[in-house]
């Protein structure tokens, strides 16, 4: 018996010792999990010229409310992750004919989504229906990369930036991108990321037509290489015209001595014809083409491609940006500077006129001495100096700011030299944790002083003001009530690093034309010298921000902004449409988040 118990109880141990290992080997168990958030936000603004792309219209006056639901579903098999990102954003009370963007005959016409209100995707009206668009922000998936000697993560798919290029927000790189990312744990105080983004794709290119070869960027009436892919004279159904565009990002982090953290990066970018509004926005006459994020079309009048839209070959882009990134933490003191240069070419084809209206973009560039039908090759060679200093006190943090970015100055039609930096996309959102509630984005994301840039592009996107760059100084105080509970106000002057004509002429999609030829008479109907007159001051913006987090995921956040224009803004305005001088713009809104 004392053998036979002995046995069992062996035997028992044995099967224990086995199925421990077949345990640990089982794969772990998914898991999924739903974070985001959910705001509610009512506004009230004047003169923010965000539909109109203008500052000087009177009355121009809006109150509204709306939410914003972001949510993230995360599915986890131990360390690998898949992520889709949803967003959707709808408006308090039917604004256009029907509660959706995707087909809506509202006070704009056709499916665009200002019948909704500027960036939402639709409106609930009574019983709240909405075919809204269901906007899908990520969908990646995330793994450790096997067979590497050091810890390597890659992450494929629509995704965010993060921290691929700066640690700092939106300075070169800022939301989402398609494509690939590697992060690379060399050592712990090295940290690889290398990216590549997808801008635009071409498919099989502009080589074929129905697997046939084709004329490679030949363009025009007659060719069959039509703006829109239109049938060709041949019969031979649609296609797209656009090379590959993409972007390579490399990026280092190192951290040399406790407080101190540099990130060098490079990056490359390369475009042919029109490109992403938001990679190439248009400035100072130059129509740049795009799809998002200036409101131009994508085979709009252009200088990157024929005339009449269609694609023309050879008009390509090699951008290449290189910068430092820097963070400095000594007890109370932070300082974070970022510089950054831009060099490369680009070219373009002169959409100039003899003999046409100096008020077009056409004319104006005949009158800078563009010659109609010609090619040029611009080289570019800008900046970007971004400096933002603290100091903690208790419970009360001082900041500074400082920002410059290189321009071209008036008279000067960009196509030699390219001196406005450029950056890869800010999906609006340059500045935007500053805290200035009208020139970048504040606590409305989706209404701050020409953020559709109907005819200027908006400087949350082109980070210069035009093509003239930019000048910022800014001080902010943030004092803690209590830890849920803390006040801010803060102080900014705007200039442009090169000076801006008084008389020139905010264009839908150009940018702002200088008057080039002082000889002939004015189309302003003012004195041609006033007209002429460079300035530089764009204003004193104040801002401040209450935030109080009253409960477990909720905060309740109110802000105000307020601008007292200066001489330079004043090529915000068309003499068609109203005065030339901008009218003091102000904003107020309140929101509630609940983050999960």
């Amino acid at each position: 018996m004392k053998r036979t118990s002995v046995a069992v109880l062996m035997i028992a141990l044995a099967i224990v010792a086995l199925a421990a290992p077949m345990a640990s080997a089982q794969a772990p168990a998914p898991k999924v999990t739903i974070n985001g958030l959910i705001d509610n936000l009512t506004s009230y603004s004047r003169n923010m010229g965000v539909y109109s792309g203008l500052l000087s219209v009177p009355d121009e006056r809006q109150w509204y409310a709306r939410t914003r639901g972001r949510f993230d579903i995360i599915s986890e098999v131990g360390k690998a992750k898949g992520v889709l990102g949803l967003e959707l954003d709808h408006v308090y009370g039917q604004i256009g004919t029907n509660g959706s963007s995707i087909a809506n005959t509202g006070p704009t016409g056709g499916t665009t989504s200002s019948a909704q209100g500027f960036g939402s995707d639709g409106s609930f009206g009574l019983n709240t229906d909405s075919r809204g668009i269901l906007e899908i922000k990520w969908l990646y998936v995330e793994f450790p990369v096997p067979l590497v000697p050091v810890p390597m993560t890659a992450r494929l798919g629509a995704q965010p930036f993060g921290a691929d290029s700066t640690y700092k927000l939106c300075v070169y790189t800022c939301s989402d991108f398609a494509g690939a990312n590697l992060t690379t744990q060399i050592t712990p105080n090295i940290k690889l990321y290398a990216t590549y983004v997808a801008v635009k794709e071409a498919l099989t290119g502009t080589q074929t037509v129905n697997g046939k070869p084709g004329p490679l960027g030949v363009g025009g009436a007659g060719t069959g290489l039509s703006a829109a892919g239109a049938t060709t004279p041949n019969g031979a159904s649609n296609y797209q015209l656009r090379g590959d565009q993409f972007a390579p990002i490399v990026a280092v982090e190192i951290t040399p001595i406790k407080g101190l953290n540099v990130k060098p990066m490079f990056s490359w970018f390369t475009a042919q014809g029109n490109t992403d509004g938001n990679a190439r926005s248009s400035r100072g006459g130059i129509v740049a083409g795009g799809t998002s994020g200036t409101g131009n079309t994508q085979f709009g009048a252009s200088a990157f491609s024929n005339p009449d839209g269609s694609f023309r070959g050879g008009l390509v882009e090699n951008r290449y940006t290189v910068g430092l990134d820097t963070q400095v933490r000594m007890g109370p003191f932070s300082i974070d500077p970022t510089v950054l240069y831009q060099f490369g070419n680009r070219r373009v084809f002169s959409q100039s006129v003899d003999g046409a209206a100096a008020n077009t973009v056409a004319g104006a560039l005949a009158q800078s001495g563009a010659h109609a039908n010609s090619t040029y090759g611009a080289s570019l060679d800008a900046w970007l100096i971004d400096v933002r200093e603290g100091f903690q006190l208790g419970p009360l943090l001082l900041e500074a700011l400082q920002v410059y970015s290189t321009g071209n100055s008036a008279r000067n039609n960009q196509l030699g030299t390219v001196r406005s930096f450029q950056p890869l996309t800010t999906d609006t959102g340059y500045l935007a944790d500053w805290g200035t509630q009208l020139t970048s984005l504040g606590l409305d994301y989706l209404n701050a002083m020409n953020e559709g840039g109907a005819r200027i592009a908006y400087p949350g996107v082109s980070v210069g003001w035009d093509k003239y760059g930019r000048a910022q100084a800014g001080l902010k105080a943030t004092y803690s009530i209590t830890p849920a509970l803390s006040v801010m106000a803060g102080v900014n002057g705007h200039w442009t690093a090169e000076g801006v004509q008084k008389g020139c002429l905010a264009v839908a999609g150009a940018g702002c034309l200088p008057i080039y030829n002082a000889n002939t008479a004015s189309t302003f109907g003012a004195r041609q010298s006033t007209e002429t007159k460079k300035v530089n001051f764009l204003g004193t913006e104040f801002m401040s921000e209450v935030r109080w987090r009253f409960a477990d995921g909720l905060e309740w956040a109110n802000g105000i902004g307020y601008m007292i224009m200066g001489p330079a803004m004043d090529m915000f305005s068309d003499p068609s449409v109203g005065p030339r001088n901008t009218k003091d713009a102000f904003m107020g809104t309140s929101r509630v988040r609940f983050t999960f």
